[in-house]
């Protein structure tokens, strides 16, 4: 096989996933029921001063009938006023509950955190946010009303705050992964979910014996949702719906931005063989330019990153338009060579990048 007949291939590749996606999201796998079902909120929150009281009110002040939910927040071992916040809105919100998150040897982190809250939810669905994120008020009604009989799991769109190019590329990159995480559940081969707008039924996640007997991980949401989806006796939905989308605040920093692709990285190392393929098809995708500009083609180098723009936009398109947030779209040529670079990076941070280092911790 000559060179170019693989560059062809791999062309084709991206091109066919391409597609698959699009067709995956068009077909949408969704379920508008009228369940109203109990709900309990949990947000695990380590040191988060600046943005527990905005993100705890936003779950507060939902459409939902305020007595069929309630909100849980996790103090996960806090060095700072975040306690002391959290006392202010409990004596403010009579369906808020402050946990104090206890250590425990057998298991770490956020899962641990989550866990404790998770013991005292009283609703029949938990729906779970992270601290630096904020909730628009229909989210638990628009999630919860799609909690059927035999719908035991639901993932949702998460974007980020997008002011300038910085923030506007990692707000892409999230539509572009959740989009096609979206897309792949459509097509009954999920490759998974994100914790900051995940929800389930909690008999869904006892069946599996919680996060205490799943094996640990850096990314707990993808774990969790492999292993409810693993059982084979729930139904897993992902909808693209602009009433359930959480907005989150974007890494401030590089720094910060590489050891979140670095801990998303090592985490995504247990996922599916397909999930594999994609990423050696993404990979190949982008470092074929590279490899072509070393060879001096530039007309060649041009026709292929041509046709990748063109994929990527028509699908983050597709994705934002259902989003209601085309006008995120200005920023898409920062997300593409953001895109370009990161892909071809990723491997080498995930396998010689060394520890992962989040919240303070090291993992």
């Amino acid at each position: 096989m000559t060179f170019e007949t693989f560059v062809l291939l791999v062309l084709a590749a991206y091109a066919v996933q391409a597609v698959l996606l699009l067709y995956g999201l068009r077909k949408g796998l969704d379920n508008n029921g009228a369940s109203r079902p109990t709900v309990s909120i949990v947000i695990a929150a380590r040191n988060e001063q600046e943005n527990i009281r905005e993100s705890a009110e936003s779950a507060l002040q939902q459409t939902y009938p305020k007595e069929l939910f309630e909100v849980i927040v996790v103090d996960d071992e806090s060095s700072d006023h975040t306690g002391m916040i959290l006392e202010e809105l409990r004596v403010q919100h009579t369906n808020l509950k402050v946990v104090r998150a206890l250590p425990n040897r057998d298991l770490r982190g956020k899962p641990n955190a989550l866990a404790q809250g998770i013991d005292v939810a009283s609703g029949e669905v938990v729906m779970i946010t992270d601290a630096d994120c904020v909730v628009p008020k229909t989210w638990v009604e628009s999630t919860a009303r799609r909690f059927t009989e035999g719908v035991g799991l639901i993932g949702g769109i998460t974007l980020q705050r997008a002011t300038d190019p910085f923030t506007g590329m990692q707000s892409l990159d999230w539509a572009y992964l959740l989009g096609m995480a979206s897309a792949t559940a459509s097509l009954h081969y999920p490759l998974g979910s994100i914790g900051n707008n995940l929800s389930f039924r909690k008999a869904a996640y006892e069946d599996i014996g919680g996060y205490r007997k799943l094996r640990f991980s850096v990314t707990e949401d993808y774990t969790l949702v492999q292993g409810i989806i693993r059982t084979g006796r729930w139904k897993y939905l992902y909808p693209v719906d602009p009433t359930m989308v959480v907005e989150s605040k974007p890494c401030p920093d590089w720094q910060t931005l590489i050891r979140q692709k670095q801990r998303w990285g090592k985490g995504g190392l247990d996922m599916k063989l397909g999930g594999f393929g994609v990423m050696v098809v993404g990979f190949l995708m982008h470092t074929t330019p590279f490899i072509l500009l070393y060879w001096g083609d530039i007309i060649v180098v041009s026709a292929i990153l041509m046709a990748k723009v063109v994929l990527d936009y028509i699908f983050l398109y597709q994705v934002l338009k259902r989003l209601q947030r085309t006008a995120e779209l200005r920023y898409f040529y920062w997300f593409e060579l953001y895109f370009l670079i990161y892909v071809v990076y990723l491997p080498f941070l995930v396998f010689f990048g060394g520890k992962v280092r989040w919240k303070d911790r090291t993992f």
